[in-house]
């Protein structure tokens, strides 16, 4: 079911959650079917999302395979391809060298009003976490990916991504991130 999505200023936002038990539950089904329609209800602008965004405060997050599809352009990927479900997942490897992509979050402004900003995070890490089959994976990523995934396991534990950003001349409303963009053909100098 397609649920809604919290915004900044809720709670659940900025508390850590709790580690799923029983991977095999109903409850942790309904959770993880729930995650995955919403982000496909909102594909064109989601590369992962939480459960605290959804109003749970259990550690499960879904991240898109954007590292697949740069791979593979002309691609249609399965669901089960697409979306990367993780379960109680820890960064247990971070690389030493950092690289700054611009990011968002569905729980930060809706539409037109959403916030964007550059964040400095590893280039590499890796993660450990419990698949919905209640097997243990762990997982390489590197470049945007890696992003996505340290965004994700950061809302897993009450951060958000512009708590990252101390100069809040480097936020951008999307509408006027898009002008900008338009006009000089690349994201804004960092400040």
């Amino acid at each position: 079911m397609v649920k809604d999505i919290l915004q900044i200023g809720n709670p659940i936002l900025t508390t850590k959650t709790t580690d799923v038990i029983d991977v095999h539950s109903d409850e942790v089904k309904s959770l993880i079917q729930d995650l995955l329609d919403t982000c496909e209800e909102n594909a064109d602008i989601s590369a992962g999302l939480a459960s605290p965004q959804i109003g749970v405060s259990k550690s499960i997050c879904v991240c898109r395979r954007v590292d697949l599809e740069e791979k593979h352009p002309d691609k249609q990927f399965e669901r089960e391809e697409l979306w990367e479900v993780l379960i109680n997942p820890k960064i247990v490897q971070s690389s030493s060298d950092y690289s700054t992509e611009w990011e968002a979050c569905l729980s930060i402004g809706v539409g037109k009003d959403n916030l964007w900003g550059p964040v400095e995070r590893s280039k590499k890490v890796t993660v450990e976490y419990i698949s919905p089959d209640g097997s243990k994976k762990r997982l390489k990523t590197n470049g945007y990916f890696s992003h996505v995934v340290q965004h994700e396991v950061d809302h897993l534990n009450g951060i958000l991504f512009v708590s990252y950003i101390s100069n809040p001349a480097n936020i951008w409303r999307l509408e006027e991130l898009n002008s900008y963009i338009k006009f000089n053909d690349c994201y804004p100098e960092i400040q």
